[in-house]
Formats: C-alpha cells, structure tokens, sequence
C-alpha cells in the first residue's frame, strides 16, 4: 500500500493558495466551514490533487466506467474515496477468495466493470450538498444516480476531549437499504466543502473500505458449492459436517455467529458441530430454524428408505428433511434418548427420489437435541455402482447391492459396527472394516454363521470359471460358500490360515459354469472366523 507524507486538507490548501478566487470580505463563514472554490471541474481538480498517486486509481476506475464525464460537466456533489480505500476494499475480496480455496490474485480490472460502476455511483449525488445543506438532526437521505438511498449529516467532531469543540465534517452512510441505523455503514470526512465548476467535492476520510459492506458481496459473491469438489451420492449417506460451502444464509443458518461445538472442523462458520460418538460430526446446541443444505447426485430413480440419526436427553425436539423444497420425510419427533451422544435411529419409508442433482435442505423445527447424519437407502435391490459387476472379473465384498435386510443382505445385528461405522454404509447391517493393506478400501468382517450378503453380475459369455477368493485371517474356523440365483454353486469352503486379520492372502475355489446374462451372487458365511476382500470369477 502507498504512503505519503502529506494530508489532504494540507494538499487542498495548497492548491487553493494558486488557484482559488478571492473570498468577499463579507463572506459569511458557518461554523469556521468557509465554502472553498477552484476554478476547474472536479475530475481535474482531481488529477491536480493526484500527488503521489493518491488518486491513480480511483481516476483509473474514473475513465474506465465512463463517470469521468460527470465530473467533467454538470452538477453533481462527489464524495471522494481514497486509493487507500480501493486497495483495502481489493484486499479484502483477496482474502475472501482465499478462504474459498480460490486464488487471492484479483486486481482491480478482475472486477466486472459494472460492478465499479454501480458502487463509484453511490459516491455521486445529482446537484450539490455542502456542510450546511446537511445540518439537520438525522442528516439528509440522498439518492443515488441508480436510486440507492445514502445519507449525509454534518456532525462536529471531539477536539481535546471536549465533545463537539472541533471542526464540522460530513457523515455519509450507506443506509443498506434499511431505516433502522444500526444496519448502516458510515465514513466521515477528512476534508469538506470544496466547490468546483461542476459541483462539491468532500475527501473521505483514508481508513474507509470502498464500497462500505457492498464490495465483497457483490464482486465476489457467494455462490453455494458442494463440500467436496462433486455433489455427494445417493443412495448413500451424508455427513453434517460437510453441508455445502456458501456461507450463512446460503449454505446455512445458525442463529449464533460463533460455533458453539466440540470439533475442531469449520471453526469460521457459524454451525455448531460436535465430535460424534456415531459419525464424524453431529450438530450440538441446536435451536429452532437452524438448517444446513447439501448438493447431493441421485443416482437412481426410485423409492427409498430415509434414516436419520438423533440424541436427546428431551422428548421435544422436531426436524425434517426436504429435497428440491419438497418435505419428503414430514415433521419427525425426536425421542428421548437418555443423552446427547446416546443414538436412535429415526425411518421414513417410501420416498420417491428421482435421478439427477438436488438439494437436501435438513431443517431443525425445534432445538434441544443432537442432530447426526442421515441417509437414503433405496427400498428395492439397486446394484452398488448402479450396474451389475462385470464376470469375468472382481466382485468387492462390501459393495454388495443396496436394499433392504433380508432383501439384499442378512446381519445376526443393525448397523455398521466395524472399524469403519463412521464413515462407510453406515445405516447397513454388514460389518465392514477398513482394509490397511489398501488403504481406501474395505472388507467384510466380524462374521456371524448364517450372515450373507448379495450382489447383482453380468456374466458376459457363457462358460467355466475359476473362484478366487482374497480374505484374511486369524485361524482355520472360518467357511463360506457362494450360491447363484439361490442355488448353491460351490459347497463348503473351508478358509485356511493367512497368518492374522491384517494379512490378506488369495485361495481358490472350484471351476464352475455359468450361463451369460444378470444373475444374482450371494456369499454366504457358514462359520465365522475370516474377513473377506474380494471375490475374482476368472475365465478359464
């Protein structure tokens, strides 16, 4: 940023000592505020005040909106911002484009040329306003070339703390469009009354920001985005923590500015999130009218089932979800829990979702109770990547097809309750945990005899195949066997030894036929003891 040496009442009288017309002798001088002349328009006394550069910008920004031309001719009272103003009012938009994970690099031709013009305008007033004009109690409100409402008030400044003992300067407000002041933004200025050929000039005061509150919001605005750099999926489920990027009002509303919560996660926004005993995050001190939204991708067109996870030591607490402004689960009751971290699950069956990118608004009707994630699973068999696994070739043993219990799998207990309940088909029965030895991945563990779990294939060609199965674990117990379309296709394997849970190995199966087209796999456990990866169908 510039510095100089010089003020600006300093540099007026300077150039009124060379160019100012004589003052009558019987002038008339209100409140020691003499109305001052220079004998040029105020677009040049500008340039011949640019010492330094005090002015490079802003007559820059002058020439390029084409508002030079009304201070060239015409009447108009102009109340002067500083490069300095300009250049904190960039920094700032810099800084917010930096928080949002966009390059902090703007300059002042980044900005659209309109946006320049509508703001440069709310320093502009047709016709001309001096110190005196504005001596009224709650000032003058002044209209805007475009009709933005502004106010002026001369107001008489502190002086060796003595209260109203020094000069008169103008109080110019940018009312927001609001009558109640306390939503105004106000500057004052440094040095006023200055008449030109073409109107009155008032220098603002170094310190002000261009734009008052304007400049960010409107050059930069905020545009609601989701957490990730792609919508999260559906079927699936969703973690409050990752609303939407956007901010408040436009992402989210929390009727505290601070967050409030446990985690240490999106600490500059106003959602209090906790550390969640099931799940990432959940939101804690919870009031009424809350909300979060989420830009989710539907994958399939369908019904589901909605879960909703909640805590509360209170039997008051309401919410509901809507998608694309549709209340698709009504106003679900929260039960009393027994605590704050102690969880139930809350079900909605039968909404119909359809294909495409949605927004999910969670709204809280109440408060007094903890909020967590929640999902929507579809209520018919869906293959997990919305197309049958292809034979030949590798068969995931997590990602067995969504659905119901009993439809698409069978677990002895409810819930995710392996290693990675926090974060992988969390409202899902089968235990899937983590896999180290490839990191991202997981496998079915924590088996109970009788358990199973299903997958939709597409056997390309007819023919014999050889099964591979890569598993891992801690002794010899451990047997499976697989069926197809409900009929058995191997017998009982018995899984050998891998030298522990975290030592992943292959063995093989039989060779056994299959015709082409979709068929149904279904793993089936029938003695627990081993964690299971991946199933391979290799061609023979």
């Amino acid at each position: 940023m510039k510095k100089f040496s010089f003020s600006i009442p300093v540099l007026i009288a300077g150039l009124m000592a060379a160019t100012f017309s004589c003052v009558k002798k019987n002038e008339e001088f209100r409140d020691m505020q003499p109305i001052r002349e220079v004998k040029m328009s105020t677009y040049d006394f500008l340039k011949s005040a640019n010492k330094g550069g005090l002015y490079d910008t802003l007559i820059y920004l002058l020439d390029k909106t084409g508002l030079a031309d009304k201070l060239k001719s015409g009447k108009v009272t102009f109340f002067v911002p500083q490069d300095f103003s300009i250049a904190a009012a960039m920094y700032d938009i810099n800084f917010t484009r930096e928080k949002r994970g966009d390059p902090g690099n703007w300059t002042v031709d980044s900005v659209r040329l309109g946006i320049w013009d509508t703001l440069l305008s709310r320093y502009m007033l047709e016709g001309t306003y001096d110190l005196d004009t504005l001596r009224y109690a709650d000032g003058m409100n002044l209209v805007t070339p475009y009709g933005y409402e502004m106010n002026g008030k001369a107001i008489i400044t502190t002086a060796s703390g003595i209260e109203n003992g020094g000069s008169m300067v103008i109080q110019y407000s940018d009312k927001n469009e609001s009558r109640i002041m306390k939503n105004w933004v106000m500057t004052t200025t440094e040095a006023a009354n200055l008449k030109t050929t073409t109107g009155v000039v008032h220098m603002l005061e170094p310190k002000h920001i261009f734009g008052f509150s304007s400049f960010t919001r409107m050059g930069y605005p905020p545009v609601r985005r989701p957490y990730f750099s792609q919508p999260m999926g559906i079927p699936g489920h969703i973690e409050l923590g990752y609303y939407d990027h956007g901010g408040e009002g436009l992402a989210y509303h929390d009727n505290e500015i601070a967050a409030k919560g446990t985690a240490n996660f999106r600490k500059d926004e106003g959602v209090d999130l906790d550390n969640c005993t099931e799940g990432l995050y959940n939101t804690g001190y919870t009031n009424i009218n809350e909300w979060l939204k989420f830009t989710v991708k539907i994958n399939w067109t369908g019904k589901y089932r909605l879960y909703v996870k909640v805590a509360s030591p209170n039997d008051h607490g309401r919410l509901r979800i809507e998608v694309n402004d549709v209340n698709v689960s009504g106003s679900l009751a929260v039960p009393k829990s027994g605590g704050y971290q102690t969880w139930r699950t809350l079900t909605v069956p039968g909404v119909q979702l359809t294909e495409g990118v949605a927004t999910i608004y969670h709204f809280l009707e109440t408060g007094g109770y903890n909020a967590g994630r929640f999902a929507f699973i579809p209520e018919e068999r869906v293959p997990y990547n919305m197309q049958p696994a292809s034979v030949p070739g590798e068969i995931f043993a997590t990602e067995f097809d969504f659905g119901l219990p009993g439809q698409t799998y069978f677990d002895s207990d409810e819930g995710n309750k392996s290693n990675s309940k926090a974060e992988y088909r969390v409202f899902e029965g089968p235990d899937c945990e983590k896999n180290a030895t490839v990191p991202g991945t997981y496998s079915l563990s924590h088996g109970v005899k009788g358990e199973w779990t299903s997958y939709s294939i597409d056997v390309k060609q007819e023919g014999d195949y050889k099964i591979s199965f890569n598993y891992s674990s801690g002794g010899t117990a451990g047997k499976l066997h697989l069926e197809l379309d409900d009929v058995a296709i191997t017998g009982s394997l018995s899984v050998p030894a891998s030298g522990g849970y975290g030592v992943y190995k292959d063995f093989d199966g039989p060779v056994v036929h299959l015709t082409a087209g979709r068929h149904i796999l279904k793993h089936v456990i029938d003695n627990a003891g081993y964690n299971l990866y991946k199933i391979k169908l290799i061609a023979q």
